[in-house]
């Protein structure tokens, strides 16, 4: 598993951060981004307003549709337009946003192959993404099962078949998943487009029948109602956040759309439709006794309720792609950034990069999403157990971008401070005003979530323990030169090491004599890859080549976070250089760790042996990297952790 296991991944320096992505403002990326990035908030308020009410344990009179009406408008305002698109996505690592991308930027690792320090932003920032996960498995679910639930509304005969349904499409939605997130989006997009128009007509002819639910923009509203319903006023929160919580997406996937597609199809469309459904269903409350029972479905009466079920339907199928795009996205750079074992990532698109697909996740998902429908039945159920955890991911994700723009962009503390208190002030009062939901049945993505942490840092500690045992078993550069007795005939061959550390020699001596033997009659090559702090390395940088003598090079290859490490890619720029790696001669050595307990006790009992179990199961480096199997050498090797 490591480099000397599996060619240990280290890190450059941090690149320059770029104040935007590199995507421009292509129409046909916007519309893709509408079936990919705001599938989630732009399905909101299917459910959002109702379970407001019913957190606040409130009624429909004017003071309240106008005070929770108030409190979403200006949710989105605060969180979306001003957090999220005015400053977070300015802040992109060559394209690349999201918690991890931040967390690459901050934490560069300091050394040849060796991963980055546990340290308190690690763990938060980690424990953010795992968050954003686990109340992620919820998204697809609720999306689905409130819009079937429309059929009910129309035909309550249809009630005992809204799970079948509803689980039959989730199903479908996975399948489709392996065609790329570009396809799947260039699908959507236009769905979307009707979707948004619909929500938005059918919420602006309901205000036009009770114009005085426009007051609800002044935010005075909002703070009235806050302070005068005492705690019933604070656990409102816990419901106003599922107003927003698809905003991560818009985050984490620029590097599928890029900002300014994103920027201008939240402002051009989703963000006008969802304040005008919102509008119209409050004034639907105001003018309509039975609209509480589904506020949403209440705008949409006599025949255009069949239609506007059956858009709903498709506007949450869609909806969870954007959680499903988005933990692909995570997955990769949680892989490629050392902190998960190694996993099959297919890249979907050749044009467009950062749109990837991962089957393990896809099938996880599909898995977590059936059986939520299956146990909560109703999207009721569900939207108890909702926004907790990406409330948490939110907070996460404002103390990381503290760290990089005050000690990576160097902001200046009287800017960077009150800006960023602003976030956690907001944040803390989502995810604190969602605790009660624990009891709800959010203490499921909690436990997704801790699991995901857990693994992560075991992860992490784990392979720096193992780095640390592996290079003491290396010979230095200089000492292995000056013991080598190179035959003085031409080499037989290239032997590829695959090492952490470009300055030692693994598999020398030892135990693996022979393999010592057969270097003095062979040339040989020391292979580190490292793991760039950028999100992507130009092939005319990808590697680095030291001749120490002729039957001696130093190769370091680069990667960057949003890469595969593919063998090819090294030797095809080596080849370029006149050093030939891909010759039927060539061999490609690599170690096998035998783990064994270590007397100083570098991690604890369990976390050693599920680290062992982790490698174990992690998908094989030879695999990863596209060695043939006829190249590959594994040597078994005891280290001590």
């Amino acid at each position: 598993m490591s480099i000397s296991a599996e060619a240990e991944l280290g890190s450059k320096p941090a690149s320059k951060v770029h104040a935007q992505s590199a995507a421009g403002l292509r129409p046909a990326l916007a519309l893709a981004a509408l079936g990919v990035v705001f599938g989630d908030i732009g399905t909101s308020p299917l459910y959002t307003l109702k379970t407001c009410f019913t957190t606040a344990n409130v009624t429909a009179t004017l003071p309240n549709v106008l005070g929770i009406t108030s409190l979403l408008l200006w949710a989105l305002v605060v969180v979306v337009c001003f957090k999220y698109v005015g400053f977070l996505m300015r802040v992109d690592h060559e394209g690349e946003g999201g918690i991890l991308a931040l967390l690459a930027l901050a934490s560069p690792a300091k050394s040849f192959g060796m991963p980055i320090k546990v340290s308190w932003l690690t763990l938060i920032v980690i424990g953010g993404a795992a968050m954003l996960f686990g109340d992620g498995v919820i998204t697809p679910a609720i999306s689905v099962i409130s819009a079937v639930e429309g059929i009910a509304v129309s035909t309550p005969a249809a009630t005992p078949f809204i799970v079948p349904i509803s689980v039959a499409i989730l199903i479908g939605l996975f399948l489709i998943q392996s065609r790329g997130t570009e396809r799947v989006g260039k699908l959507f997009g236009p769905v979307m487009v009707v979707w948004f128009i619909a929500i938005a007509v059918a919420g602006g002819a309901a205000i036009v029948r009770a114009p005085k639910v426009l007051a609800a923009i002044d935010p005075r509203h909002a703070l009235s109602f806050i302070t005068h319903h005492g705690v019933f006023g604070f656990l409102v929160f816990g419901a106003i956040v599922l107003a927003i919580t698809g905003v991560e997406a818009l985050y984490a996937d620029m590097s599928h759309f890029g900002r300014l597609p994103i920027t201008a199809a939240w402002y051009a469309i989703v963000f006008p439709a969802l304040i005008l459904n919102y509008l119209g269903q409050g004034a639907s409350l105001l003018t309509n006794k039975g609209a509480f029972d589904n506020p949403f479905f209440s705008l949409a009466g006599g025949r255009w309720l069949i239609p506007m079920v059956v858009l709903a339907t498709f506007a949450t199928v869609i909806a969870s792609q954007a959680l499903i795009s988005g933990a692909f996205t995570l997955t990769e750079q949680a892989v490629n950034l050392n902190l998960w074992p190694r996993l099959r990532i297919i890249h979907t698109s050749s044009e467009q990069a950062g749109q990837v697909y991962v089957p393990l996740v896809n099938g996880v998902l599909a898995i977590a999403c059936v059986a939520l429908v299956v146990t909560f039945r109703s999207s009721d159920h569900l939207a108890a157990a909702y926004g907790l955890a990406v409330s948490a991911t939110m907070l996460a994700t404002s103390i990381a971008f503290f760290h990089v723009v005050t000690k990576v962009l160097n902001w200046k503390l009287i800017t960077a401070l009150p800006l960023v208190s602003v976030f956690v002030i907001v944040d803390a009062t989502f995810f604190l005003s969602a605790l009660p939901k624990i009891a709800d049945g959010a203490w499921l993505p909690l436990a997704v979530s801790a699991f995901f942490l857990i693994t992560s840092w075991t992860w992490l500690e784990g392979r720096r323990c193992l780095f640390k045992s592996l290079l003491e078993l290396q010979m230095p550069v200089e000492q292995y030169l000056a013991e080598a007795k190179p035959s003085s005939e031409q080499p037989k061959g290239t032997m590829v090491f695959l090492t952490g550390n470009p300055h030692g020699v693994p598999f020398i001596g030892g135990r693996h004599r022979w393999v010592r033997a057969r270097a003095d009659e062979e040339q040989i090559v020391l292979l580190t890859l490292q793991r760039a702090s950028r999100p992507y390395v130009p092939e005319s940088e990808r590697v680095r080549i030291e001749a120490v003598n002729a039957r001696f090079h130093i190769v370091v290859a680069s990667f960057g976070y949003m890469e595969g490490p593919l063998i090819s890619k090294v030797t095809n720029a080596c080849g370029a250089r006149g050093l030939n790696l891909d010759g039927e001669d060539t061999s490609f050595f690599y170690a096998d760790p035998k783990i064994v307990p270590s007397h100083e006790k570098a991690l604890p009992g369990w976390q050693r042996e599920y680290f062992e179990l982790l490698i174990r199961n992690a998908r094989p480096l030879p695999d990863d990297l596209g060695i043939p199997p006829e190249r590959r050498v594994e040597l078994g090797i005891e280290v001590t952790i």
